[in-house]
């Protein structure tokens, strides 16, 4: 008994040394009031006080201490712990675990945290949060299937005014990346067109634009191009209105590839993948951060590369020889206008500049300039001499280059 009152005697200090912000001595008291209820042999009288050593670990960035007390809660309160507060132990450790990377043993925490919430009564609640995290666990290892069919368990009772419409939006994007990853691709647009719908009234609007592109990739990959269109053009705008200027060329790069399948053509394609070069050189005109700068010309010289892919596959079966070499020019220069752009940018442009030397050089060989094209494919090899052999991208350059070189050396 004297051992306990000593106890909550430090405890009281600990919680007044709190409330004068004196967080690291209030730490260590209630470290102390653990150990001597462990020492008088009454650890359930511990648990209260480990979960203040983890609050308060939480708050000082120390998330192994975090970590250790949330344990040493679970340990001492074994039985005695009612279902609710094990639920929200399990819960808690589970955030901690999982934001040091172990998704596994995250994933377990949560699955208990899930299974006490349904003891208490509180499946609607704190046990849909629990599946709601357990649920971002499991997609973390990859467990697409089993995620999805927890996903929207917890979307069954989840909502706004209970969890925040954060957490459903969370939840409803998860499902949507389940789903695309096991190829519904329908089903992932319709979860992420839901959860963009109700980020659209947030003030901050990246969530928007995000999951707004993500819905356009899922409808694009869903064969419905006119949608994914119209999904694109809305991420665009948002981009725009963020001053993004990456995503959004990448949405217009995406738009550009969609107008081949739908009745803007070719000619629609040409002048998107067009508009997303200006506003690349734009951007690239009016910054000032070398760093920004670099990024922009990387963006620039994909998107002369992909516009060189464009042209050069937009060519109809049945075109005549003219149409074909035109297309193949026209092609090419791009292509060199990517080359040019990514040999301004060294080292971290090189995989990018060998890239479009050998899309140039397969344009040259169909354009009958073998020469031309084997002076590509050396370049290429040059250019990794000395290359790390490891490298996968070093490996299939260099083997890309050989074949190239094959026939026009014949």
């Amino acid at each position: 008994r004297l051992v306990s009152r000593a106890a909550e005697g430090r405890a009281m200090l600990a919680e007044l040394a709190e409330h004068a912000g004196d967080t690291e001595r209030a730490g260590e008291l209630f470290r102390q009031a653990t150990a001597q209820f462990v020492g008088a042999e009454l650890p359930w009288f511990a648990v209260e006080y480990e979960v203040r050593v983890a609050a308060l670990a939480h708050e000082q960035g120390d998330p192994a201490e975090a970590e250790r007390a949330l344990r040493a809660a679970l340990e001492h309160g074994g039985p005695y712990v009612e279902p609710v507060g094990r639920a929200q132990l399990h819960l808690q450790l589970a955030e901690v675990v999982g934001g040091r990377g172990a998704a596994e043993e995250a994933a377990e925490h949560a699955l208990e945290a899930a299974h006490w919430a349904d003891e208490a009564g509180e499946s609607g609640t704190l046990g849909a949060w629990a599946r709601h995290q357990l649920g971002g666990f499991l997609l973390r290892q990859g467990r697409f299937a089993e995620a999805a069919e927890v996903l929207e368990s917890a979307l069954a009772d989840l909502s706004a005014e209970t969890h925040g419409d954060g957490a459903v939006v969370q939840t409803q994007w998860w499902l949507g990346d389940c789903l695309s990853e096991l190829g519904e691709h329908h089903a992932a647009a319709e979860r992420r067109l839901q959860a963009a719908e109700i980020a659209r009234h947030w003030p901050e609007q990246h969530d928007h634009a995000t999951l707004a592109h993500l819905a356009a990739e899922s409808l694009g990959n869903a064969g419905l191009p006119a949608e994914a269109d119209q999904a694109y053009t809305r991420a665009g705008e948002l981009w725009r209105a963020m001053g993004n200027v990456h995503f959004l060329v990448r949405s217009l790069r995406a738009r550009a590839w969609l107008a081949l399948r739908t009745e803007a053509g070719t000619e629609g394609a040409r002048k998107l993948m067009a508009d997303a070069v200006r506003e690349c050189e734009a951007a690239l005109e009016a910054v000032g951060d070398p760093a920004a700068a670099d990024r922009l010309a990387g963006e620039l010289g994909h998107t002369h590369r992909q516009f060189g892919d464009l042209l050069a596959r937009s060519v109809p079966e049945d075109a005549d020889d003219p149409a074909i070499q035109e297309a193949f020019e026209a092609a090419l220069a791009e292509m060199k206008a990517s080359i040019s752009v990514f040999a301004v940018l060294g080292e971290e442009g090189l995989h990018g500049r060998t890239g479009a030397e050998l899309a140039a050089g397969w344009l040259e060989a169909d354009l009958s300039r073998p020469a031309d094209a084997a002076a590509r494919a050396r370049a290429v090899l040059d250019a990794y001499e000395g290359a790390d052999p490891a490298d996968e991208t070093v490996r299939a350059r260099r083997a890309e280059a050989r074949q190239l070189l094959e026939p026009t050396e014949e």
